[in-house]
Protein backbone atom coordinates (compact mmCIF):
# COMPACT_ATOMS: atom_id res chain seq x y z
CA UNK A 1 0.00 0.00 0.00
CA UNK A 2 1.38 4.05 -0.79
CA UNK A 3 1.29 6.54 1.54
CA UNK A 4 -0.15 10.13 -0.21
CA UNK A 5 -0.04 13.73 1.31
CA UNK A 6 -2.22 16.56 0.27
CA UNK A 7 -0.65 20.03 1.30
CA UNK A 8 -3.53 22.02 0.43
CA UNK A 9 -4.70 25.36 2.56
CA UNK A 10 -8.43 24.79 1.57
CA UNK A 11 -10.26 22.61 4.52
CA UNK A 12 -12.99 21.77 1.71
CA UNK A 13 -10.82 21.28 -1.22
CA UNK A 14 -8.43 18.87 0.79
CA UNK A 15 -11.47 16.89 2.00
CA UNK A 16 -12.74 16.45 -1.57
CA UNK A 17 -9.73 15.53 -2.58
CA UNK A 18 -9.40 12.61 0.53
CA UNK A 19 -12.56 11.60 -0.71
CA UNK A 20 -11.96 11.25 -4.68
CA UNK A 21 -8.90 9.26 -3.81
CA UNK A 22 -9.75 6.87 -1.43
CA UNK A 23 -12.82 6.23 -3.27
CA UNK A 24 -10.56 5.32 -6.78
CA UNK A 25 -7.07 4.53 -5.77
CA UNK A 26 -7.35 1.14 -3.88
CA UNK A 27 -3.56 1.29 -3.72
CA UNK A 28 -3.74 4.58 -1.80
CA UNK A 29 -3.25 3.07 2.01
CA UNK A 30 -2.65 6.02 4.38
CA UNK A 31 -3.80 9.78 2.76
CA UNK A 32 -2.19 12.22 5.25
CA UNK A 33 -3.84 16.20 5.62
CA UNK A 34 -1.61 19.07 5.31
CA UNK A 35 -2.87 22.95 5.68
CA UNK A 36 0.61 24.70 4.82
CA UNK A 37 3.80 24.30 3.01
CA UNK A 38 5.79 24.00 6.51
CA UNK A 39 3.43 21.52 7.60
CA UNK A 40 3.68 19.68 4.87
CA UNK A 41 7.78 19.61 5.53
CA UNK A 42 7.20 18.34 9.09
CA UNK A 43 4.60 15.13 8.33
CA UNK A 44 7.04 14.43 4.64
CA UNK A 45 9.53 13.75 7.62
CA UNK A 46 7.54 12.37 9.68
CA UNK A 47 5.80 9.55 7.06
CA UNK A 48 7.82 9.97 3.92
CA UNK A 49 5.08 9.73 1.78
CA UNK A 50 5.21 7.96 -1.65
CA UNK A 51 2.97 10.83 -3.61
CA UNK A 52 2.60 14.39 -2.49
CA UNK A 53 -0.27 16.51 -4.06
CA UNK A 54 1.03 20.20 -3.46
CA UNK A 55 -0.51 23.29 -3.99
CA UNK A 56 1.00 26.12 -5.08
CA UNK A 57 -0.38 28.97 -3.41
CA UNK A 58 -0.19 28.52 0.21
CA UNK A 59 0.52 30.68 3.18
CA UNK A 60 4.67 30.78 4.57
CA UNK A 61 5.94 28.44 2.93
CA UNK A 62 4.32 27.85 -0.46
CA UNK A 63 4.47 25.21 -2.61
CA UNK A 64 7.51 25.23 -4.40
CA UNK A 65 9.50 26.05 -1.59
CA UNK A 66 7.80 22.97 0.74
CA UNK A 67 9.03 21.12 -3.21
CA UNK A 68 12.28 22.09 -2.75
CA UNK A 69 12.83 21.51 1.17
CA UNK A 70 10.98 17.66 0.86
CA UNK A 71 13.09 16.95 -2.62
CA UNK A 72 16.52 17.79 -0.54
CA UNK A 73 16.02 14.51 1.90
CA UNK A 74 12.90 12.38 -0.14
CA UNK A 75 14.26 12.39 -3.60
CA UNK A 76 11.96 9.25 -4.39
CA UNK A 77 8.92 11.07 -2.99
CA UNK A 78 6.65 12.21 -6.47
CA UNK A 79 4.76 15.43 -6.26
CA UNK A 80 1.76 16.13 -8.54
CA UNK A 81 1.37 20.18 -8.13
CA UNK A 82 -2.06 21.76 -7.93
CA UNK A 83 -2.35 25.29 -9.83
CA UNK A 84 -4.62 28.46 -10.55
CA UNK A 85 -2.31 29.63 -12.06
CA UNK A 86 -2.41 28.23 -15.84
CA UNK A 87 0.97 29.79 -16.69
CA UNK A 88 4.36 28.21 -18.55
CA UNK A 89 6.32 30.13 -15.78
CA UNK A 90 4.68 28.36 -12.97
CA UNK A 91 5.06 25.32 -14.69
CA UNK A 92 8.64 25.56 -15.87
CA UNK A 93 9.40 26.38 -12.01
CA UNK A 94 7.98 23.38 -10.71
CA UNK A 95 9.52 20.99 -13.39
CA UNK A 96 12.58 21.78 -12.40
CA UNK A 97 12.43 20.63 -9.19
CA UNK A 98 11.29 16.68 -10.17
CA UNK A 99 7.62 17.18 -9.84
CA UNK A 100 5.79 14.84 -12.08
CA UNK A 101 2.81 15.92 -12.69
CA UNK A 102 0.99 19.90 -13.41
CA UNK A 103 -2.74 20.25 -12.78
CA UNK A 104 -4.39 23.60 -13.35
CA UNK A 105 -7.46 23.79 -10.31
CA UNK A 106 -9.73 22.78 -10.26
CA UNK A 107 -8.69 19.45 -12.02
CA UNK A 108 -11.04 16.95 -13.42
CA UNK A 109 -11.77 14.50 -11.63
CA UNK A 110 -10.28 11.67 -14.34
CA UNK A 111 -7.48 14.08 -14.65
CA UNK A 112 -6.52 13.76 -10.84
CA UNK A 113 -7.01 9.91 -10.87
CA UNK A 114 -4.72 10.00 -14.37
CA UNK A 115 -1.93 11.54 -12.92
CA UNK A 116 -1.99 9.99 -9.75
CA UNK A 117 -2.10 6.35 -11.69
CA UNK A 118 0.78 7.44 -13.97
CA UNK A 119 2.98 8.15 -10.85
CA UNK A 120 2.02 4.99 -9.13
CA UNK A 121 2.85 2.94 -12.03
CA UNK A 122 6.11 4.82 -12.17
CA UNK A 123 6.88 4.32 -8.87
CA UNK A 124 6.05 0.13 -8.95
CA UNK A 125 8.50 0.79 -11.89
CA UNK A 126 11.79 1.76 -10.07
CA UNK A 127 10.64 -0.75 -7.17
CA UNK A 128 11.17 -3.75 -9.50
CA UNK A 129 14.17 -2.36 -10.95
CA UNK A 130 15.59 -1.53 -7.51
CA UNK A 131 14.34 -5.34 -6.58
CA UNK A 132 15.97 -6.54 -9.62
CA UNK A 133 19.04 -5.05 -9.17
CA UNK A 134 19.68 -6.63 -6.00
CA UNK A 135 18.52 -9.82 -6.96
CA UNK A 136 21.30 -9.45 -9.55
CA UNK A 137 23.95 -8.38 -6.96
CA UNK A 138 22.97 -11.53 -5.01
CA UNK A 139 23.53 -14.17 -7.89
CA UNK A 140 26.91 -12.55 -8.68
CA UNK A 141 27.86 -12.84 -5.05
CA UNK A 142 26.69 -16.05 -5.25
CA UNK A 143 28.89 -17.03 -8.47
CA UNK A 144 32.42 -15.01 -7.33
CA UNK A 145 33.70 -17.50 -4.79
CA UNK A 146 33.50 -20.99 -3.40
CA UNK A 147 35.09 -20.24 -0.48
CA UNK A 148 32.89 -17.32 -0.05
CA UNK A 149 29.84 -19.46 -0.58
CA UNK A 150 30.59 -22.10 2.51
CA UNK A 151 30.90 -19.22 4.70
CA UNK A 152 27.56 -17.67 3.47
CA UNK A 153 25.88 -20.69 3.77
CA UNK A 154 26.72 -21.49 7.04
CA UNK A 155 25.54 -17.44 7.90
CA UNK A 156 22.27 -17.81 5.94
CA UNK A 157 21.41 -21.43 7.79
CA UNK A 158 21.92 -18.73 11.12
CA UNK A 159 19.73 -16.17 9.00
CA UNK A 160 17.01 -18.73 8.23
CA UNK A 161 16.81 -19.65 12.03
CA UNK A 162 16.01 -16.50 13.41
CA UNK A 163 13.53 -15.83 10.43
CA UNK A 164 11.53 -18.70 11.66
CA UNK A 165 12.05 -17.49 15.52
CA UNK A 166 10.43 -13.77 14.39
CA UNK A 167 7.73 -16.01 12.34
CA UNK A 168 6.72 -18.27 15.70
CA UNK A 169 6.82 -14.74 17.75
CA UNK A 170 4.68 -12.86 15.63
CA UNK A 171 2.38 -14.85 13.24
CA UNK A 172 -0.60 -13.23 15.13
CA UNK A 173 0.47 -10.13 13.44
CA UNK A 174 0.16 -9.32 9.69
CA UNK A 175 3.82 -9.98 9.01
CA UNK A 176 5.54 -10.58 5.54
CA UNK A 177 8.13 -12.17 3.70
CA UNK A 178 9.73 -8.00 3.37
CA UNK A 179 9.21 -7.94 7.30
CA UNK A 180 11.14 -11.16 8.01
CA UNK A 181 13.76 -10.43 5.16
CA UNK A 182 14.50 -6.77 6.87
CA UNK A 183 14.25 -8.52 10.12
CA UNK A 184 17.54 -11.03 9.01
CA UNK A 185 19.14 -8.83 7.05
CA UNK A 186 18.42 -10.79 3.76
CA UNK A 187 16.41 -9.60 0.68
CA UNK A 188 13.42 -10.59 0.31
CA UNK A 189 13.98 -12.66 -2.97
CA UNK A 190 17.14 -14.42 -1.22
CA UNK A 191 15.18 -15.33 1.84
CA UNK A 192 12.47 -16.87 -0.05
CA UNK A 193 14.79 -19.04 -2.45
CA UNK A 194 16.11 -20.08 1.16
CA UNK A 195 12.91 -21.00 2.33
CA UNK A 196 12.21 -23.29 -0.99
CA UNK A 197 15.44 -24.69 -0.44
CA UNK A 198 15.35 -25.81 3.27
CA UNK A 199 11.22 -26.47 3.25
CA UNK A 200 10.67 -26.96 -0.19
CA UNK A 201 7.32 -24.95 0.21
CA UNK A 202 7.78 -20.94 -0.25
CA UNK A 203 7.46 -18.34 2.88
CA UNK A 204 4.09 -17.80 2.90
CA UNK A 205 2.97 -21.58 2.68
CA UNK A 206 5.24 -21.83 5.82
CA UNK A 207 3.16 -19.46 7.24
CA UNK A 208 0.28 -20.42 6.35
CA UNK A 209 1.36 -23.95 7.89
CA UNK A 210 2.46 -22.08 10.82
CA UNK A 211 -1.08 -20.55 11.65
CA UNK A 212 -2.85 -23.57 10.72
CA UNK A 213 -0.85 -25.64 13.44
CA UNK A 214 -1.21 -22.91 15.87
CA UNK A 215 -4.95 -22.80 15.25
CA UNK A 216 -5.17 -26.65 16.22
CA UNK A 217 -3.66 -26.35 19.11
CA UNK A 218 -6.04 -23.48 20.16
CA UNK A 219 -8.98 -25.43 19.51
CA UNK A 220 -7.98 -28.03 22.01
CA UNK A 221 -9.28 -25.25 24.50
CA UNK A 222 -13.28 -25.44 24.52
CA UNK A 223 -13.64 -22.01 25.79
CA UNK A 224 -11.79 -20.19 22.97
CA UNK A 225 -14.10 -19.35 19.90
CA UNK A 226 -13.84 -20.01 16.56
CA UNK A 227 -13.68 -16.30 15.78
CA UNK A 228 -11.38 -15.88 18.57
CA UNK A 229 -9.05 -18.57 17.41
CA UNK A 230 -9.09 -16.69 13.89
CA UNK A 231 -7.83 -13.47 14.89
CA UNK A 232 -5.16 -15.03 17.51
CA UNK A 233 -3.41 -16.77 14.41
CA UNK A 234 -3.28 -13.94 12.38
CA UNK A 235 -6.30 -13.13 10.65
CA UNK A 236 -8.72 -10.81 10.04
CA UNK A 237 -11.52 -12.89 8.33
CA UNK A 238 -12.89 -15.73 9.52
CA UNK A 239 -14.37 -16.94 6.15
CA UNK A 240 -10.65 -16.91 4.96
CA UNK A 241 -9.71 -18.75 7.89
CA UNK A 242 -11.78 -21.49 7.23
CA UNK A 243 -10.93 -21.78 3.57
CA UNK A 244 -7.24 -21.30 4.35
CA UNK A 245 -7.74 -23.94 7.41
CA UNK A 246 -9.84 -26.28 4.87
CA UNK A 247 -7.42 -26.27 2.03
CA UNK A 248 -4.50 -26.93 4.64
CA UNK A 249 -6.95 -30.11 6.73
CA UNK A 250 -9.46 -31.03 4.51
CA UNK A 251 -11.74 -30.31 7.27
CA UNK A 252 -13.34 -27.22 8.39
CA UNK A 253 -12.63 -25.65 11.45
CA UNK A 254 -15.59 -26.39 13.00
CA UNK A 255 -15.44 -29.93 11.76
CA UNK A 256 -11.93 -30.26 12.90
CA UNK A 257 -12.87 -29.10 16.55
CA UNK A 258 -15.75 -31.82 16.84
CA UNK A 259 -13.35 -34.82 16.14
CA UNK A 260 -11.20 -33.10 18.33
CA UNK A 261 -13.98 -33.22 21.13
CA UNK A 262 -14.99 -37.50 19.91
CA UNK A 263 -11.75 -38.07 20.33
CA UNK A 264 -11.72 -36.73 24.02
CA UNK A 265 -14.47 -38.11 24.51
CA UNK A 266 -13.65 -41.69 23.32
Amino acid sequence: MYKLLIAEDEILERQALKMIISAKIKEIGLIIEAENGRKAIQLADQHTPDIILMDIKMPGIDGIGAVKAIKKHHSDTKIIMLSAFNTFEYARQVMQQGVKEYLVKPARKDELIAAIERVLSEIQKERREKQEQANLREIVQWAISPEENDGQLMSDDKKLRRARAFMEENYAQAISLEDAAEHVGLSPFYLSKLFKEHFSVNFIDYLTQLRVEKAKALMLNPTHSLKEICFNVGYKDPNYFSRVFKKSTGLSPSEYRRQVQLRKKE
